[in-house]
């Protein structure tokens, strides 16, 4: 099962079309979820996910309780297999899928993270208008946090594939270094060298995928970073915060889940 959380100002149904996962879930036989966040008891943009409200993030509480819900909600109507879950997001739904991969990474098998935010972070992290400059938590306040929201049963390393865009203006680039820093920090895992790196291009927009982990086994962390590209999901259909003509990165989340089964 592949989850999949829409953005501020979007709906499930938008992230449905954009993110293409609907036809390859057709190819290759997995269940796909989209989640509409209607109702919140705070001022937010539009259909926004709540990943800096403490109330949403924490273990059997808010939202992040809420997405487990519907998780058993599908078990419960289809076979999904429990140890291949896996979750993913855009922009706020890529913050919510950041605290649903921490607070259940005893669950949840991989996540995948679009233009997203470390766990924990304020909303200072992202540009909104009238906020002043951007503000990010330090790496050891982010890691302290993500230790203290897991479970006792939480394995030792949680696959996460992390997907930016460096021209991103609305979520910054340091936002995906400061998740994968802080990840590769809680999990214990070496980023000083790639396992693993290959830079491509797809209609002359170029992008550098890099591999972390253990030589030899599976990878930890990996991270997409592409070039030319705004605030948005790459590859998919046409639509709001798409961008068709980039590398297919539905594509490649769903290769890294197949990878990366818990």
């Amino acid at each position: 099962m592949v989850m999949a959380l829409h953005g501020c100002l979007q709906d499930h149904r938008q992230i449905q079309t954009i993110s293409s996962f609907d036809a390859i879930a057709d190819r290759q036989g997995f269940i796909t979820v989209y989640p509409f966040v209607t109702h919140y008891r705070d001022r937010r943009i539009r259909y926004c996910w709540g990943w800096w409200r403490e109330r949403e993030i924490l273990p059997g509480r808010g939202e992040v309780q809420d997405l487990w819900e519907i998780v058993e909600e599908v078990q419960a109507g289809f076979n999904i297999d429990p140890r291949r879950i896996h979750i993913s997001g855009l922009s706020a739904g890529g913050g919510m899928a950041v605290a649903a991969l921490v607070v259940h990474a005893d669950r949840i098998a991989s996540g995948g993270i679009v233009a997203g935010v470390p766990y924990s972070e304020t909303a200072r992290a992202v540009h909104v208008a009238g906020w002043g400059g951007r503000r990010f938590k330090p790496i050891e306040q982010i890691v302290e946090a993500m230790q203290g929201a897991m479970a006792p049963a939480a394995r030792k390393r949680v696959p996460i594939f992390i997907v930016h865009s460096l021209d991103d203006t609305v979520v910054d680039l340091q936002a995906a270094t400061n998740l994968r820093d802080a990840w590769a920090s809680c999990f214990e895992v070496d980023t000083s060298r790639f396992a693993r790196t290959e830079c491509g291009e797809r209609r002359g927009i170029q992008w550098s995928h890099s591999k972390y982990g253990p030589l030899g086994r599976r990878s930890v962390i990996e991270t997409l970073f592409i070039d030319g590209l705004g605030h948005g999901w790459s590859g998919g259909s046409p639509g709001r915060y798409s961008y068709p003509d980039g590398p297919d990165i539905s594509q490649k989340m769903w290769r890294f889940f197949r990878r990366h089964p818990l």
